[in-house]
């Protein structure tokens, strides 16, 4: 398993932390959040080292907060939007920016890789967390399901429809996520992108 001893140590921090902060329970830290998602992800992203997926690119600052934002998502999900669970502003909550929603995206014809950006990848050239074609692969993603999400609530309005439930990047990520299983064979042409750290 790659970075074994790293994830470890993780582990252990996060262990301690939980203890130290927070009473040895996550739901003490989500009901310090008020029932706001983003004050849930900030307060996991300020506790938790760990959580802090922040890097440079063109001199400013990038936060994707990925596995925050999972563990965010997550706990919406297994509290089923009620009670603690329930997050008033979860849809500010934006897609997880890793490796496979990318990968999906291009099969999809929603993101194109340049041919020199898709030659890389094919090779199976590694990325550096931070490297400016891993931000930029990230953020394409993100900002697309983004876009999608806002088309489909667009076309739901023109409809006249009434969204049975919440439409929102969570979800959008969970559907693709679970596209992207069920067709690994067919998207085994799209390479997807290759990175080797904590925050994925």
């Amino acid at each position: 398993m790659p970075l074994i001893e790293e994830r470890h140590r993780i582990l252990n921090e996060t262990g301690k932390i939980l203890l130290e902060k927070f009473g040895g329970s996550f739901l003490n830290c989500v009901r310090k959040s008020g029932k706001s998602a983003q004050k849930l992800m900030y307060l996991v992203v300020e506790s938790f080292p760990s959580y802090r997926d922040v890097t440079q690119f063109e001199g400013k600052r990038i936060s994707f907060y990925k596995r925050a934002q999972i563990l965010v998502a997550d706990t919406w999900s297994v509290l089923e939007g009620k009670g603690d669970g329930c997050f008033e502003d979860i849809s500010s909550i934006t897609m997880f920016a890793d490796y496979r929603l990318p990968q999906i995206l291009v099969y999809l014809g929603a993101l194109k890789y340049s041919d020199k950006l898709l030659k890389k990848l094919l090779d199976g050239v590694m990325l550096s967390y931070g490297d400016k074609q891993e931000v930029e692969i990230r953020g394409c993603a993100l900002w697309c399901v983004e876009l999608i999400r806002d088309c489909l609530l667009e076309l739901i309005e023109k409809n006249g429809e009434i969204p049975n439930g919440e439409i929102n990047s969570i979800l959008l990520d969970y559907y693709l996520w679970d596209y992207a299983r069920d067709h690994r064979d067919e998207m085994k042409r799209i390479p997807f992108h290759r990175t080797r750290c904590i925050y994925y």
